[in-house]
C-alpha cells in the first residue's frame, strides 16, 4: 500500500480483505474490475478521495462525473462505517 498525490491510498497488491465495491451504485463488474487494476480495493479508499483524486479516476474510468452524480464518496463511508464499525 502506498500514498499517492493524486490518487491517495492505492495498494500495489490487493489487501487481505477486498471490499464489494459493486456495492456503490454506478459500479458493476467492469468498473470494479478497473479499480482493481489502478490499487483500489476497498471502500475507505474511496470514501476519502479528493477532488484532484475524483477527477483523476473519472479521466481514467472514462465515466465523467459518475463519482459525483452517484455520490460514490458518502456510499462508500456508509459501506465502510457499516463493515468494520468505525466511522471515517
Amino acid at each position: 500500500m502506498k500514498q499517492d498525490p493524486v490518487y491517495g491510498i492505492v495498494y500495489t497488491s490487493a489487501p487481505e480483505e477486498v471490499d464489494d465495491l459493486k456495492k456503490i451504485k454506478g459500479v458493476a463488474k467492469v468498473l470494479e474490475g478497473k479499480l482493481h487494476s489502478i490499487g483500489v480495493y476497498r471502500f475507505k479508499q474511496v470514501a476519502v478521495w479528493t477532488d484532484a483524486a475524483c477527477k483523476e479516476f473519472s479521466k481514467l474510468l472514462t465515466f465523467k462525473n459518475r463519482i459525483y452524480t452517484d455520490n460514490w464518496i458518502a456510499q462508500a463511508k456508509a459501506f465502510h462505517e457499516e463493515k468494520y464499525d468505525k466511522k471515517l
